[in-house]
């Protein structure tokens, strides 16, 4: 080690740590490594969810209605009755139910009480959810106790 201390110093150390760098990088081609990607770029993640294909439609829709309660002590009750009324809907895929959070960011519209995400895989089973009894019943049942009842559909 006292032979190499002259060398490893400021610059001498930049010098072999990028010479190092490169003998490794063409030893990885050399041995059939596959290339690195451009820089800003991440190779495709063979773990990330891939769109659900359907028979009747090649899109999944996504149902948001963002609730804003005229009583906030209802919350507890309207979320009761979605779980009761939305899983026995034929073509819902999944649904969820969230509150608002607030972590300080101003940006963020915090302005509903509950939010109602419903996924379909084609756009049949969303008509048909639409028109369902009991999706009538539950709009039905919350609409006169809603102050707003902001709806977003989006797919892929």
């Amino acid at each position: 080690m006292r032979k190499l201390s002259p060398w490893i110093n400021g610059k001498s150390s930049t010098f072999l740590c990028l010479f190092a760098s490169f003998v490794f990088a063409a030893t990885l081609i050399s041995c059939g490594a596959p290339a690195l990607p451009p820089s800003g770029t991440l190779p495709p993640n063979a773990n990330a969810s891939q769109p659900r294909a359907s028979t009747t439609s090649a899109i999944n829709i996504q149902h948001l209605v963002l609730i804003k309660l005229k009583d906030t002590n209802d919350r507890t009750a309207l979320e009761k009755d979605c779980n009761a009324k939305l899983s026995s809907i034929p073509g819902v895929v999944e649904f969820s139910l969230a509150r608002p959070i607030d972590i300080g960011r101003k940006n963020v519209d915090g302005d509903y009480d509950v939010a109602v995400s419903v996924e379909f895989a084609s756009t049949d089973a969303y008509k048909a959810y639409l028109v369902h009894p009991d999706h009538l019943a539950l709009v039905g049942a919350w609409k006169e106790k809603s102050k707003s009842m902001r709806i977003f559909d989006y797919g892929n």
